[in-house]
């Protein structure tokens, strides 16, 4: 058997098709990391049935052998209600027993303290905080320890407390670990005996079953779930420690929680792995904490910790500056997805002493973040801050705005054109409110998307006729909402009419190809005669430079969007295009009919136009 253990391929099966599976895989590459402390990359991968979770080179007998003791979870501390006494419930250790090893046992009480300190102090010095030395950092794990206290306690001190008792045998404990997953099943059964006979021989109680949590089994409720009735107790079900330890262990490396905005329910999720490194992994997470401040709705929080941790990754690239890492992360087509398809989520619903699973799902991380050098790592941070800035925006008790949402984390699972042009349609009726512009995505980040996700399509957003049409839907939407408000009006010696509606009635139109190219042509008509109306008006008045002109639309840009009309067939899809470029805000116009003579007062009047957006 010795001789099977140690191997550079270990497995991992998928019994739930839940994050349960990924916090076992997780737990084993901890687990052979630490064997390896150095000597070997450790790479999980997803192969269909089971994680693979692979040791480079393979590994050794003397590397275990001579392994120190570590373990990948804690033993959590907290006062006993009735004698005031600190305790690891769940276990008998005795809390001086673990209290000279770092990191094994952390203190609830006083991580609770330390951040209630460091957030009393951050309300306190306001903007500022990034620039002060707080007096205290919260405990990394804090998130954590509030989920497990009080509901889970037991069942993870339990496991932890298992693992503990096991230094007195820690080489057996580790080939415990690799009996069970050196083969496809895993051999659970033989990892049992192995490690019951090791307990025979060194004296020790062990438990050959614990208390499956739902924290970290979300399929596996409190009650009996059975075909066929038939008597059970209403207890909790059981699994294998190890399996449960090894859970808990990945849910601290790989998982993340947070409550939800203005409620006691709580999501969780866990990484669901491709192909990941795990020293890239480590790296990408430290980075990930950073980012992943605050919460948000049930749906917005799906959201941002996809955007995030794409933000992650990233960072982690750029804060590397080797080009062949560069590589190997996002390799040339698949993006973030080359390391995790996404992030394996489970909602808990508080019910006052318990909490029930309503909800197991999966978000994706956008596949179109694809930078191929360094260079172009800050173009996809910014477009990552540009969706952020934009969903951050919009609430999720609102029905309009929930609904956005909905809307915004399908784009982001599916990474596809027709559910991003679904949300930029429905988001363009949202961008002009009464009093303000709600963030806009800009004609650049648009781009970015539209050449990863489509780039057949460039052929149309970089048309010349396609632009300026674009062009003269936003000086007639959210450009003329602009500068009719309050603090805009003394800028511009001309204002135009706000056509509120006109993206939702092209849209609406577009389903018949003679009748949008007939709404197309009214509101082309309508946009001339204003235009020549307000130009004559002002060389009345004497201004011959008026001070926010705009631009006609042409006969040549009219022939080109009827062309490629005729070219793709899809009027709808163009429709959409129009809407989505035309409610986009641009730093830069790049339309070229602007008079000469407006050239420079433009250029002034578009970087106006972006410092408001950014206010904004």
């Amino acid at each position: 058997m010795n001789s099977s253990i140690y191997r550079s391929e270990y497995y991992v099966e998928k019994r739930t098709a839940t994050f349960a599976d990924n916090l076992v895989a997780f737990g084993v590459a901890y687990v052979l990391n630490g064997i390896a402390d150095g000597r070997a990359r450790i790479t999980i991968e997803d192969c269909g049935p089971y994680f693979a979770v692979i040791c480079d080179p393979p590994l050794r007998e003397e590397w275990v052998t001579h392994c120190q003791f570590f373990t990948g979870t804690f033993l959590l501390i907290t006062v006993d209600r009735k004698s005031q006494q600190k305790l690891i419930k769940g276990t008998q250790i005795a809390v001086e027993t673990v209290a000279a090893m770092p990191g094994v046992a952390p203190d609830y009480e006083q991580a609770k303290s330390d951040n209630e300190t460091y957030w009393a102090w951050r309300r306190s010095v306001g903007d500022q905080w990034q620039q002060l030395q707080p007096p205290v950092e919260p405990h990394p794990d804090w998130e954590l320890f509030r989920a497990i206290n009080p509901a889970a306690l037991q069942a993870a001190n339990s496991a932890a407390a298992e693992w503990f008792q096991g230094q007195v045998a820690f080489p057996e404990l580790l080939k415990t670990v690799l009996i069970y997953a050196s083969a496809f099943p895993n051999k659970e059964e033989d990892a049992a005996k192995h490690w019951a006979a090791v307990c025979k021989r060194h004296g020790l109680k062990h438990s050959k079953q614990l208390s499956a949590s739902q924290l970290i089994n979300p399929t596996q409720g409190k009650g009996t779930t059975n075909s066929k009735a038939i008597f059970a107790k209403p207890g909790n079900l059981s699994n294998f420690w190890l399996t449960e330890y090894l859970k808990w262990v990945g849910l601290r490396w790989a998982g993340f929680t947070r409550l939800i905005k203005d409620s006691k329910d709580r999501k969780i999720y866990v990484l669901a792995p491709n192909r990941l490194d795990w020293e890239h992994h480590l790296g990408i997470r430290e980075q990930f904490r950073r980012l992943m401040i605050g919460t948000g709705g049930a749906i917005q929080l799906d959201i941002l910790a996809a955007l995030r941790y794409a933000k992650a990754v990233l960072s982690y690239a750029e804060v590397s500056r080797d080009q062949s890492l560069l590589a190997q992360v996002f390799g040339t087509h698949q993006g973030v997805n080359r390391l995790v398809y996404g992030l394996d989520s489970a909602y808990y619903k508080n019910l006052g002493q318990s909490a029930a699973v309503m909800n197991i799902a999966r978000i994706g991380i956008p596949s179109w973040i694809q930078p191929q050098t360094q260079n172009d790592i800050p173009r996809y941070q910014a477009v990552i801050d540009e969706h952020l800035r934009i969903v951050r925006n919009l609430d999720e008790k609102r029905g309009e705005e929930y609904e956005l949402l909905r809307s915004y984390r399908d784009f982001l699972s599916t990474n596809e054109l027709a559910t991003l042009l679904a949300f930029t349609d429905a988001y363009s009726g949202f961008v002009i409110q009464r009093d303000k512009l709600a963030p806009q995505f800009t004609v650049h980040s648009l781009e970015v998307i539209m050449s990863s996700i489509a780039p057949p399509l460039s052929e149309i957003t970089k048309s010349r006729g396609f632009r300026n049409l674009a062009y003269a839907i936003r000086m007639a939407t959210v450009e003329a909402h602009r500068r009719n408000l309050k603090r805009n009006q003394d800028k511009y010696d001309v204002s135009y009419e706000v056509r509120y509606g006109l993206g939702q009635e092209l849209l609406r139109k577009s389903a018949y190809p003679n009748e949008f190219i007939v709404a197309l042509s009214e509101f082309i008509h309508d946009y001339n005669a204003e235009n020549a109306r307000m130009r004559e008006r002002l060389e009345r008045q004497g201004n011959s430079q008026p001070r926010g002109a705009r631009s006609d639309v042409s006969i040549q840009d009219i022939d080109e969007l009827l062309a490629l009309m005729d070219k793709y067939r899809d009027p709808q899809m163009i429709a959409s295009l129009l809407v989505a470029y035309g409610y986009a805000s641009t730093y830069q116009r790049d339309e070229t009919y602007t008079p000469e003579r407006d050239t420079d007062e433009a250029n002034d009047q578009d970087a106006g136009s972006t410092e408001e957006s950014e206010e904004e």
